[in-house]
């Protein structure tokens, strides 16, 4: 398998911890779809045995079992035996460019300024929080999840994702954490549809620098800053695709 770069030890936490009392073998495949769509676990990546899912999570291996026969029904894991067997995210179990063009497509733009609002708030707040409560030597791990500006588009879309979720870690906080990983799975992919542009994933590089600088000072206000102006950058970026997506997919009037 592939080697693949693994999240700060509180993101993964936060993906593991227990869950509640109802319908958790629903729980489990969604809690783990959320983290493979969001980059959370990565492709190729191994996920812990039966057994360990079974005793983070708080649940039966019965109900582990019962999840993973979901996510292999989605195309997002698959299963192998002997030795160097287990269960691996899938390849291409992010989505690809077709997908997200049909998503953003499917949007209205009420839609894309609504979540990108929600996503806009929810990571700078955590960029503010992670400032106030990383040590510097957390702050500064966060530089070794910086892509080089000539990796492939696939690799930066996995490493700002990684990014993100490990400033939300810093928070401290394993429900605001989960909270991100959901929101990424949900609308992550499409914020990073601009990173298909070399000059963006430069001007981006740039921003994350800035940001983890001021997560590192402990400045907040600055961190907060540094993310809201990169992020609302990047949303606009995302809506001016749209409206090229539409334009488009407009079917041209009959002629009378």
């Amino acid at each position: 398998m592939a080697d693949v770069r693994r999240h700060g030890s509180r993101a993964r936490s936060a993906i593991f911890a227990p869950l509640s009392d109802v319908g958790r073998a629903g729980q489990v495949e969604e809690r783990l779809t959320q983290a493979i769509r969001s980059g959370v676990l990565a492709e190729g990546e191994r996920l812990p045995s039966e057994p360990e899912l079974a005793a983070m999570l708080g649940v039966a291996v019965v109900t582990v079992r019962e999840a993973l026969v979901g996510l292999r029904a989605q195309g997002l894991v698959t299963t192998s035996r002997g030795r160097a067997g287990g269960t691996f995210v899938a390849a291409g179990a992010a989505a690809d460019e077709e997908a997200l063009a049909e998503r953003i497509g499917s949007m209205s733009r009420a839609e894309l300024h609504d979540r990108g609002t929600q996503y806009l708030l929810l990571l700078a707040g955590c960029a503010e929080l992670a400032a106030e409560r990383a040590d510097p030597g957390e702050a500064e791990s966060l530089r070794t999840l910086l892509p080089a500006v000539d990796d492939p588009v696939g690799v930066w879309r996995h490493a700002d994702a990684e990014l993100w979720l490990s400033v939300a870690a810093l928070t401290q906080s394993s429900r605001t954490t989960r909270e991100v990983v959901r929101l990424e799975a949900d609308f992550g992919m499409i914020v990073r549809i601009p990173l298909s542009d070399p000059d963006v994933r430069a001007r981006t590089v740039a921003a994350h620098e800035r940001l983890i600088d001021a997560i590192e000072a402990g400045d907040a206000d600055a961190a907060r800053r540094c993310a809201r102006t990169h992020l609302q950058a990047t949303l606009d970026r995302v809506a001016r695709t749209q409206a090229e997506v539409h334009d488009r997919h407009r079917m041209p009037r009959s002629a009378s």
